[in-house]
């Protein structure tokens, strides 16, 4: 089961901006959502939060 909640407040947490999120077919991810004005799915969300590391949470804030 995926907390989506976590993932997207994580995301906004970490200064990107999350819209349209939504349930898609599941061989195609499960979820969709906009990053940043880029559609990625849950595996994309994971390595751009990745991508992030602690650096980009303390610059925040």
């Amino acid at each position: 089961m995926v907390d989506i909640d976590l993932i997207v407040n994580t995301l906004r947490a970490h200064g990107h901006q999350v819209e349209d999120m939504h349930p898609v077919p599941p061989d195609a991810g499960d979820y969709g959502m906009t990053i940043d004005g880029e559609v990625v799915n849950l595996e994309g969300a994971r390595r751009i939060l990745e991508l992030d590391g602690p650096e980009r949470t303390q610059a925040r804030g």
